[in-house]
């Protein structure tokens, strides 16, 4: 971040919530006296003519002095090409962003400011370069939580903000939101603004909570069902089956599911017994530890990606109180089952639950 003292001001990264909000703040900050000395230019555009045309707009908008006197303030709104997009590419954009800095860098202080919102910027290109040189820069970036790292400095944020709003999260609790609204920002307002209402006056907020206030999602009913499984909560298991087969959901799309989450319980407690991965507690926030060898027998999907390093350390956590055989001859359970269901079984339903428990069970 640059200087807040110099004239314009760039608002920028993939966190759309935290742009637009930090933008609105510095609009009201630095609105004019005279309502008509301000001019928004929508820079959200769905072609190289509208980019290279708005572009042009601003440039005007700089240069035309208020007709009464008084500062202008030009706001360059959701502009969407200063990435790595076809428009972001293109010549013509790139020579008129160059004209815009010319302008920037001719327009004095107390004529023109220029406040650019957007909803990504690309920090190699040389725009970004010129306008940090002259400006203030302001990045907002959504967490990375596809590794273990990320995900647990995601955690810790959701706890800051949760306890900033007055609320009492319980072990656990900060984990099982992440699971459930991923590194989306605005969707962590409004479900803190909601579980602020539920939970008043007294603030505390237990997992079971989640599970009555948070949206409830297919993806997190599927979760819910693999981890019931892989725990041994065959009541939870069960339920949550029946609930997935009446919003009309696939026993085999199911199972494979299922299946992908047991071969990593096997895989994760063979590695654990063999001494090739160590598992590592921050709270209830589980990490994990993998020898070279170890990595190299993860499962790798068809886009290349090893698994998720906090669902792997999660699903060897619970999956660590049976033996890894035991985890082999659920594979083996679900190998059947899966036989079973592709050749007409009468009753599929009760095929997969059937499994699920005998899971449980082992």
């Amino acid at each position: 971040m640059t200087d807040k003292s110099k004239k314009h001001t760039l608002i920028a990264g993939s966190d759309e919530f935290a742009v637009k909000e930090q933008t609105a703040l510095m609009l009201k900050k630095l609105a004019p006296e005279d309502p008509m000395n301000f001019e928004v230019i929508d820079a959200q555009v769905d072609s190289i003519d509208n980019a290279c045309k708005q572009l042009d707009s601003a440039v005007e908008a700089l240069l035309t002095l208020p007709f009464l006197g008084g500062s202008k303030l030009v706001h360059f709104k959701n502009c969407n090409f200063l990435t790595d997009t076809p428009a972001g590419k293109n010549d013509e954009v790139t020579s008129r962003l160059a004209r815009l800095i010319e302008v920037l860098n001719k327009v004095p202080p107390g004529d023109a400011q220029l406040v650019v919102s957007a909803v990504g910027v690309d920090k190699r290109k040389s725009f970004y370069k010129q306008f940090e040189k002259l400006g203030a820069v302001y990045l907002y970036d959504l967490p990375d939580i596809k590794g273990a790292r990320g995900e647990a400095e995601w955690c810790r944020e959701i706890e800051r903000v949760m306890k900033q709003a007055g609320l009492k999260p319980q072990p656990g609790v900060a984990e099982r939101l992440m699971e459930m609204i991923g590194n989306d920002r605005r969707a962590l307002n409004s479900e803190i603004e909601k579980l602020a209402l539920y939970s008043h006056p007294h603030g505390n907020i237990e997992e079971e909570d989640l599970k009555l206030v948070v949206a409830a999602t297919r993806e997190l009913l599927v979760w819910d069902l693999l981890d019931a499984t892989v725990s041994g909560n065959s009541a939870d298991a069960v339920h949550m089956l029946r609930q997935l087969l009446a919003q009309n959901e696939s026993e085999v799309g199911i199972l494979i599911l299922l299946a992908g989450q047991i071969r990593l319980a096997a895989i994760g407690t063979h590695l654990l017994e063999t001494n090739r991965l160590r598992l590592r507690k921050s709270g209830t926030f589980v990490n994990l530890d993998l020898t070279p060898e170890a990595d190299e027998l993860l499962p790798v999907s068809k886009k290349g990606e090893k698994p998720n390093a906090f669902r792997l350390a999660k699903a060897v956590d619970q999956a660590r109180k049976k033996p890894a055989k035991k985890w082999f001859e659920a594979l083996d359970v679900l190998y059947n089952t899966n036989l079973q269901l592709v050749s007409s079984a009468s009753d599929p339903e009760k095929t997969l639950e059937t499994a699920i428990i005998r899971i449980c069970q082992l």
